[in-house]
């Protein structure tokens, strides 16, 4: 299954032109800073997404409380997996009250590395691990391929989308996600469990059961087939290792993210207006028959959704204003034999001015859990 994000969008400016950074030059071991930190930061602002808690019950209120924590934990495996270094000078600075400018930038990047200055450090001399987190320092594409050429039977490990490849003696060994990251996924399973018993929505609920049960096994098939089941849900949510941009190796490596949807009713009413000339845009597609398969006569509800609360992939960096998944076919095409006449989109809208900060801003009804920048704060 593919979860597919616009990170860059026609008419929003994103950055202004790239600045050449002067870096300060570290003495009595000091760390180094980039000088221009005020100019890096300047290039994001923060966007509110606001979030209406009157459309919300006391107990839906409670059960998105938890998906807010089961989303916390996923913010602490994306920076294991995006940058461990980082993350202990990002709690190190947190803990003493350190330089809160060099402090933000880690949180907007995930790292000490400037998505939007080619990944430069901002912070230290070291470049950019071209396998982040998630595969030894150093190692290359070739030598794991002439690895697996010589080791077949590693291959699945080695390749898959849910291991961490670590050195092991002379050769590699790729260790299970539900495995490597088990502290943070135990947990996270629980609170997606304590959420579904607060749901009143029982296919909701179901997901959000099946997608606990993933959590420690790292098969997600069945849980998509549930989150395929829903229709029209008022809260929704993207929870799982989905895409691959922090594998610069062999390019399967999937990073956790989270995102809590809120089903905004007037406005998806609004666009349930295209729905019915789906089939007519499909068809105008100029590619091949093969290409673009009728929609006639098949569901493809669409939906505009709030997003109050971002984790892990989905929060750090420039922000997708689009949503689009397409549940209709999984990564190894399992889904089509079963679900082929189902698809969804979300659309999560705001009001953009400038760059999208991944800070957004204080949503009321979840004032308590600090959010959103609760996921600033709860790394553990």
């Amino acid at each position: 299954m593919k979860f597919f994000r616009t990170k860059l969008l026609p008419g929003i400016l994103v950055c202004s032109s790239l600045l050449i950074a002067q870096q300060q030059k570290p003495g009595n071991g000091e760390t180094v800073i980039a000088s221009d930190l005020d100019q890096r930061l300047a290039r994001w602002r923060a966007v509110k997404m606001p979030l209406d808690s009157s459309r919300l019950s006391a107990r839906e209120l409670r059960m998105i409380d938890k998906l807010v924590v089961a989303c916390h934990y996923l913010e602490d495996i994306f920076w294991r997996q995006s940058d461990p270094e980082g993350l202990e000078l990002y709690k190190s600075l947190e803990k003493s009250k350190g330089d809160p400018k060099l402090r933000r930038l880690l949180f907007i990047n995930g790292s000490r590395f400037d998505l939007i200055d080619e990944n430069k450090p901002f912070t230290g001399a070291e470049p950019m691990p071209v396998g982040r987190g998630l595969y030894p320092k150093n190692v290359t594409r070739r030598q794991l391929e002439d690895y697996v050429k010589r080791h077949p039977e590693k291959k699945a490990e080695i390749y898959s989308p849910y291991t961490v490849v670590k050195r092991q003696g002379d050769g590699f060994a790729g260790v299970p996600y539900h495995i490597e990251y088990q502290k943070w996924l135990q947990p996270a399973a629980a609170a997606l469990k304590d959420a579904a018993g607060l749901s009143g929505d029982p296919h909701f609920a179901d997901f959000l059961r099946a997608r606990a049960d993933a959590l420690l096994t790292d098969d997600y098939f069945p849980s998509d087939l549930k989150w395929m089941d829903l229709e029209d849900p008022k809260v929704d949510l993207i929870y799982a290792p989905y895409e691959t941009y922090l594998d610069g190796v062999l390019g399967v490596k999937t990073s956790y993210g989270a995102s809590i949807l809120i089903r905004n009713e007037a406005e998806s009413r609004k666009l349930a207006v295209f729905q019915k000339y789906v089939p007519d845009i499909q068809d105008a597609l100029p590619l091949a028959l093969h290409d673009r398969p009728s929609k006639r006569g098949l569901r493809t509800p669409m939906e505009v959704m709030d997003a109050p609360l971002r984790a892990g992939d989905l929060c750090h960096g420039y922000q997708a204003v689009a949503d689009i998944h397409d549940r209709s076919l999984s990564r190894e095409n399992e889904v089509l034999p079963t679900r082929a006449t189902e698809e969804r989109a979300n659309t999560i809208t705001a009001e953009f001015s400038a760059a999208i900060c991944a800070f957004s801003a204080r949503a009321p009804a979840f004032r308590r859990t600090r959010h959103p920048f609760a996921v600033s704060g709860h790394l553990r």
